[in-house]
């Protein structure tokens, strides 16, 4: 998400919220239902949040929403299952979102129960958004970028964790300096033919950012018998050989 101005008087504790009715019946999104609400706030004590902001939501989607909180003095992330969500346990995303902070994927899970997981809240830029509008003096930067995003989605490959929405980055990378967070595991899951990395070049090089990515950063499209070998063996070997191809250098480190 884009820098955060919270104003703290905006903040809430939950205090508060379990003696204002009014205020706690807006946890339940979108439709009001004050035992749902009632679960949540004590899915937010057991996991010691101290506080939480009401509005405006920091993401929205179709199976949750995200509100900032303070947990142990930090700005945090609270992803709260909407009402409406088939799924209101949050067992299975948090799993598999652990794995991916085991190979350096995805903002710091702090922790879930029942509908909410808690989270690092992350300060940043839809990936597309910059990179369409990126300068001359960006050039060498976006190349950074890209090859950061490059080696997380192989890390999550070689995990066997397919994020299964990664073709429309735009709604699930945001990069921060020269690096990139990938977000939202809610529709992950754990195969034996991840990805990611495949996902990710077709939005490089098919998406709204072909232009940039072919005319600006001067990166070339792997071939598809590459492609199509590096998803029959996913294998570092032949994720350098993708890498080399698109980024123009061999991986470093």
């Amino acid at each position: 998400m884009n820098k955060i101005n919270l104003d703290a008087s905006a903040l809430i504790s939950l205090d508060e919220l379990g003696r204002d009715k009014s205020k706690l019946i807006r946890l339940s999104y979108p439709v009001p239902d004050q035992n749902y609400a009632s679960t949540i706030l004590q899915s937010l004590c057991e996991l010691g949040v101290d506080a939480i902001c009401l509005e405006p939501f920091m993401g929205k989607g179709f199976r949750n929403v995200v509100l900032a909180g303070i947990w142990r003095g930090e700005l945090v992330a609270t992803k709260i299952r909407r009402i409406d969500s088939v799924v209101k346990d949050t067992i299975r995303e948090a799993t598999i979102h652990r794995m991916a902070n085991e190979v350096g994927v995805g903002p710091r899970l702090l922790g879930n129960c029942g509908p909410v997981i808690l989270m690092e809240l992350i300060e940043g830029e839809d990936l597309s958004s910059w990179l369409l509008k990126i300068t001359d003096e960006e050039v060498e930067e976006a190349r950074e970028v890209i090859s950061d995003l490059l080696s997380q989605c192989f890390s999550l490959d070689r995990a066997g964790i397919d994020h299964d929405e990664l073709s429309d980055a735009s709604k699930h990378v945001l990069r921060r300096g020269r690096n990139v967070v990938i977000l939202d595991f809610g529709s992950a899951k754990i195969t034996l033919k991840p990805s990611n990395l495949t996902s990710i070049i077709s939005y490089l090089f098919y998406g709204p950012v072909r232009r940039v990515v072919v005319d600006i950063l001067d990166m070339e499209k792997p071939s598809i018998e590459d492609l199509r070998q590096y998803k029959s063996n996913i294998t570092l070997e032949r994720f350098e050989e993708i890498y080399h191809h698109i980024i123009g250098r061999r991986l470093v480190g």
